[in-house]
């Protein structure tokens, strides 16, 4: 099946600890990654963000996907397994210290799944690949407004 990688730097003048408390609240997903709505989140006993369901519009197409822990490193990485009708991937966050700041490594892998997701995979991919550098840099600019 065709595969596509897709990754964007930013920076956000923030120390690494509030971009990573940032990462475990459910809406901050809603704009990294090509998810548009973070649906039912589940967040256990110790505050982590662990699996959530989300909707995304691709191509003017509404689809209804999961995502569940790809791993993390406390503080350094987040990553998300992600599958919907038509895709599947994997979505990775790694934070670095930049003193005072901190860099923001997004990196989207996704790969159809199926024979009709396969002959309109070029159209998803570029949908989706396209908005994430955007996005990246939305989140990271977000710090830069906060008290």
């Amino acid at each position: 099946m065709p595969s596509e990688t897709f990754s964007h730097t930013a920076v956000a003048f923030a120390p690494i600890d509030d971009v990573w408390g940032a990462l475990e609240q459910p809406q901050t997903w809603e704009s990294i990654g090509g998810i548009d709505k973070v649906v039912d989140p589940i967040i256990n006993s110790e505050g982590q963000l662990v699996s959530f369901s989300f909707d995304s519009m691709v191509a003017g197409k509404p689809y209804r996907g999961e995502a569940t822990s790809a791993g993390r490193k406390e503080g350094r990485l987040m990553a998300w397994n992600i599958e919907n009708s038509e895709i599947t991937g994997v979505i990775t966050v790694i934070l670095a210290e930049d003193e005072p700041n901190t860099r923001i490594t997004t990196t989207l892998t996704v790969e159809s799944k199926g024979m009709l997701a396969s002959m309109f995979f070029s159209v998803i991919a570029k949908a989706i690949g396209s908005g994430l550098p955007r996005s990246v840099e939305e989140f990271a600019a977000a710090f830069a407004s906060q008290p």
